[in-house]
Formats: C-alpha cells, structure tokens, sequence
C-alpha cells in the first residue's frame, strides 16, 4: 500500500513591510519570527516602486543555439513599498507578458512566501491582484492594527539560529514600547505636531494631502512616513482618501 504523505500549508498571515524586516530569518525552517510568531506564508498590500526583468542564469540543456530561445522565461522583479518598509518580490523562470498589467505606480494586493538571499528578505509570490478600491487599503491597516492591539503578539528573539531555539510563548509585546520612537521627547514633539496639523484640517472639514503636511513640518520623506506610521498605528490619523489625511 502506498504511503500518503501530507504536506502543512501555512496560513498567509496579513502584516506590513515592517513586521517582515524586523523579523527574525529561521533558515533551517524557511520561515521569519514575528510579532505574530512563525511566519511562512505573508499578505500585504504595496505599492509597485520598480519593476524589471531579469534574465535567468539557470542553464537550458533544450537549447542549441539562441535563435531557438524566443520562450525563454526570466525572472521579474518588483520592488514593494508600503509605507513601512521596502521589499523584494521575485517571480522564477515567468513569461513576463503575462505580467504586463502590474506597472510602477500600481497598488497590489500579494500573497506569497517569505524567504531571505544573501541576507536580504524577499517575497517569493503565489498571487498578485491590482487594488482597485481604496477601501481596500484602509480596512486592511484596520485588520493589522487590531491584530497588533488586540491579538496574541510576541517579543521577538535577539538571535535565532535553529527552530529548536525559538521561543514563541513570549509574554505579548507592550505595544507603547514596540512602536516607541527612539529619540524621545523630541520626536514626540514632531509627531504632535503632524498631529495637530492633521486635526485642524480635519476640523474644518477636510484633509490634508500628504505632501503639503510634509513641506508644512520640513521632514525627509522618510522620517515623515515613520510618524505618519506611528499616528495611523495609535489610530489616531487614517486616509479618508488616498493621500490625503484626517484624525478620528
């Protein structure tokens, strides 16, 4: 009688950037500790930075010459910002005509694995569908942000080696703590300020886009989404639009 072998599929689990890149890689395991413990499998919704070809090195032992090689499928790269983090998302020996659609610029909902090559963490995707309602967006950062408050999340290991190493019983995380800037009273100054800026706009009806508030507190663009983060995360700012502002 044939023995049946099972395989475990892990559970896409709904995060941002962020959660990934300061995650811990478990390589004897394939997977990244979390504040949501072991993650394999992840979903986040980006925003297409850069997009690019790349031909495979893996040989063809079915090909003669080059004339022969107008199938040849290569690796297309996409490069993710959320708002939290940058990543890489990989797609292996793929027809890139079947990908034309997604272009910079494009908002994608992306379901995949999670891995790490030469130190870098990537998404290896399994589904990519363009976000066509804004709505989208909003609720999943809801989805996230109640997790964070109200889930089970866990400290995460200085170092890890082994899964055997891993403790993921960890007492759940102090989320003032986790999301506290380092630089202390200054920065919760600049993020007060954000704040305030965000709630009279809100006040008198309306919101403010992202780059007037930006130019109005005189932050690199960086910096700026690290508060706009924070704020979003205390739930205290949300996108009524995209890219424009308003407090709750």
């Amino acid at each position: 009688m044939n023995e049946i072998q099972s395989f475990k599929r892990f559970p896409s689990v709904c995060c941002w950037i962020k959660h990934i890149l300061e995650g811990q890689y478990v390589s004897n395991d394939n997977s990244y500790v979390t504040i949501f413990g072991k993650v394999k499998r992840v979903r986040i919704v980006a925003t297409i930075i850069d997009k690019r070809e790349i031909i495979s090195t893996q040989d063809r032992e079915d090909t003669d010459s080059l004339e022969e090689e107008e199938d040849v499928k290569l690796n297309l790269e996409f490069k993710l910002d959320d708002g939290t983090g940058l990543i890489r998302a990989i797609l292996f020996q793929v027809n890139p005509d079947q990908y034309t659609d997604f272009v910079k610029g494009d908002i994608i909902d992306i379901v995949g694995r999670i891995g790490e090559w030469n130190g870098v963490p990537q998404i290896y995707p399994e589904i990519i569908k363009k976000v066509r309602e804004p709505d989208l967006i909003l609720l999943r950062n809801a989805e996230i942000l109640k997790e964070i408050k109200f889930g089970e999340t866990q400290q995460i290991p200085v170092k890890i080696k082994e899964v055997s190493e891993i403790d993921i019983s960890s007492d759940e995380i102090d989320i003032n703590e986790l999301f506290e800037n380092e630089n202390g009273s200054e920065s919760d100054e600049v993020k007060e300020k954000i704040y305030s800026i965000i709630k009279k706009y809100t006040k008198e009806g309306k919101g403010i886009k992202f780059e007037e508030l930006r130019n109005r507190v005189e932050l690199s663009e960086e910096e700026f989404k690290n508060y706009i983060t924070d704020l979003e995360m205390e739930s205290k700012i949300y996108q009524s639009e995209e890219g424009i502002y308003q407090s709750y």
